[in-house]
């Protein structure tokens, strides 16, 4: 994950935190508001209702109330229908005076048990509020029971029945408002988070690409100095760095484009006159031969040491190689000089294995393996040269037949100088071939091993190249 992304989503998830933390505590509020103000809406039609209908409900039943009884459905019917609500007035036994749905008829006993509000309203005397749901209905209901008072007298009761569905639906409608307002504000957030942490990110990004030029041998690259003073201070800083590596790296470089020049020449002149020396005979004759190998072991020694400092400089230009066409090339390099040694090289399984690295680089890597193998093994053994491709791996296998390396020096035959025990066992050498082929291999982003099997066996392993790099 980036380092801008990360910022982005840090401030998102604050964001939302936040929005979070304020808006569940009013959306609570405001359902409780919502039931609250219904209730209260509600309870005022009812008391309403009920102190209009006093002198009705308290003369119902009575002979001669015709009229009476007349005003009273009439007084709940319109009450009932300008709130959509059903009202239903009993008289003081808790018996049915009129039902504004129809559904009670008049002088059925409404008041039973399964209706605990009627208890509240006829016998104490006090106003009743409950939420009960409803299986006629098949809804939450809000059942207020108000009692009907005349001369300081309960002589009935009003119930209103309303239905929660259209709180229900207020509330959620400000909830789903209240989650757009806090979407808006996190997506806002969200812009700005990203604006603000790519202005940080643009000049790192930058900084990076610069890093890799440098890396890849451009010298000259330098990073920005402009921006926030942090940035700029880092971009000084890396140029700095900058001159002092590539002050560094030219050195070097010089350093082993003038000693592969220096070195060699007063070293042929040695070897001349050695030779001339030797060719005389006699005593002098043989020390001149003995000095004679011991110039051509030093001279291996710069060879490898040179080659070596050429691996650690900065990196030449790569390209896409098939693995497979650099197996063929070193087949055909080294077949002479093995059938010379009585040794064969061979091609194994050739699949094709692209990887991004410098051609030069990796045939010098097949030939100090083909080398060493040949080196370490005896008359009538074969090496085997392969590649293969698979799990996003391009791989390069040298495996011989010979005797292998022993336990003991398994784990440090890459290491500079180090020379096993069947090094030692041959004679003179400079115990940097290997070295030179990590370090080689390292450069280009792979990594050598020595995998178990008869004889050695050595892998060095690439990440696939892109077809289009």
């Amino acid at each position: 994950m980036s380092f801008r992304t990360r910022l982005v989503l840090a401030a998102a998830y604050l964001v939302a935190a936040v929005v979070l933390a304020l808006e569940i505590p009013l959306a609570l509020s405001i359902e409780r508001r919502a039931d609250s103000d219904f209730q209260t809406d509600v309870l005022g039609r009812a008391a309403l209702l009920a102190a209009r209908i006093a002198d009705e409900v308290a003369a119902a039943g009575q002979p001669g109330t015709g009229a009476a009884d007349a005003d009273l459905a009439a007084a709940v019917n319109g009450t009932a229908a300008t709130a959509d609500q059903r009202v239903v007035v009993t008289d003081a036994g808790g018996r049915v005076l009129t039902d504004s749905a129809g559904q009670a008829a008049p002088g059925s006993q409404f008041a039973s048990s399964e209706r605990p509000e009627f208890q509240v309203a006829l016998t104490e005397g006090r106003v009743d509020s409950r939420r009960r749901f409803s299986d006629t209905a098949g809804e939450d209901l809000l059942l207020v029971t108000v009692p009907v008072v005349d001369g300081g007298e309960v002589v009935g009761a009003v119930r209103v029945s309303a239905s929660r569905e259209s709180v229900v639906d207020r509330v959620h409608s400000s909830w789903l408002r209240l989650a757009a307002i806090g979407l808006a504000v996190i997506a806002g957030a969200f812009v700005l988070a990203w604006f603000l942490a790519s202005t940080v990110s643009r000049p790192l990004s930058r900084l990076r690409d610069t890093a890799g030029r440098l890396g890849g041998g451009e010298f000259d690259a330098r990073a920005s100095t402009q921006g926030p003073a942090e940035l700029a201070a880092l971009g000084v800083s890396f140029n700095r760095m900058a001159d002092a590596l590539a002050s560094n790296l030219r050195a070097q470089r010089d350093f082993v484009a003038n000693a592969s020049h220096q070195l060699r020449t007063p070293l042929t002149g040695i070897k001349l006159r050695l030779e001339a020396i030797r060719a005389e005979g006699g005593a002098v004759g043989e020390n001149a031969a003995k000095a004679e190998e011991e110039l051509d072991r030093l001279e291996a020694l710069v060879d490898d040491l040179l080659a070596l400092a050429g691996a650690a400089t900065a990196l030449p230009s790569g390209v896409t190689v098939d693995l497979s066409a650099v197996v063929e090339d070193s087949v055909e390099r080294w077949r002479g000089p093995a059938s010379e040694a009585e040794k064969t090289v061979a091609a194994g399984r050739r699949e094709e294995a692209l990887v991004f690295a410098a051609p030069g680089d990796l045939a010098h890597v097949v030939d100090n393996l083909i080398e060493n193998a040949l080196r370490y093994t005896p008359p009538g053994a074969e090496v085997v040269v392969e590649s293969e491709a698979a799990n996003g791996r391009a791989t390069l296998v040298v495996v011989d037949d010979g005797p292998g390396i022993p336990a003991e020096d398994r784990a440090r035959v890459f290491e500079r100088f180090y020379r096993g025990s069947n090094g030692r066992a041959l004679g003179p050498g400079t115990g940097l071939g290997l070295a030179i082929v990590a370090e080689l291999v390292e450069r280009w982003g792979g990594e050598v091993t020595l995998a178990e099997g008869p004889g050695t066996r050595i892998q060095v392993a690439f990440g696939h190249a892109p077809a289009d790099r």
